[in-house]
């Protein structure tokens, strides 16, 4: 069992034991960490859904992102913290994950390859994480979904 599904799994126990559910809203990791989550048995129970919103525009059609976050840009804590609040929103989750940043290997938005973000929002807080990753697209996928998990993780 990888570290992925490890912390996968516990947090589909922590959930269950709460009787909490979750959702995600990604971009970067282009439903890795839906796919962590669903590769848990009895994700179902826990798990209601999530979206990959890749394209800018997704992020505007499906999540309703006010235009004044893209004030901040794409790649912005601004953008995961409302990404995050969208689909928690949509769904009716207790909790939800978002990620968003760029995976490299070129500058977007006068921004460097690796940076991150990542929120997730609880019933009461919004944590947002800033990452800074040296790797490969691959392994900073990886990384960020990985950070995504140890996130919720702590606050639940």
């Amino acid at each position: 069992m990888n570290s992925l599904n490890t912390i996968a799994s516990n947090i589909v126990r922590k959930l269950k034991e709460k009787q909490k559910t979750l959702s995600t809203a990604e971009s970067c990791t282009g439903g890795l960490v839906a796919s962590s989550i669903t590769d848990i048995p009895g994700a179902s129970k826990v798990f209601l859904g999530g979206v990959v919103v890749y394209a800018t525009e997704m992020k505007k059609q499906i999540l309703k992102i006010p235009d004044e976050v893209f004030h901040y840009g794409v790649i912005s804590g601004e953008m995961a913290e409302a990404m995050a609040k969208a689909i928690k929103s949509i769904t009716g989750s207790d909790y939800s994950i978002a990620t968003t940043g760029n995976l490299g290997p070129d500058t977007m938005e006068g921004k460097p390859k690796g940076l991150i973000y990542v929120a997730v929002v609880t019933p009461s807080h919004v944590y947002v994480k800033e990452l800074k990753l040296q790797g490969d697209r691959l392994s900073n996928k990886k990384e960020v979904a990985l950070e995504a998990l140890k996130l919720i993780v702590k606050v639940l």
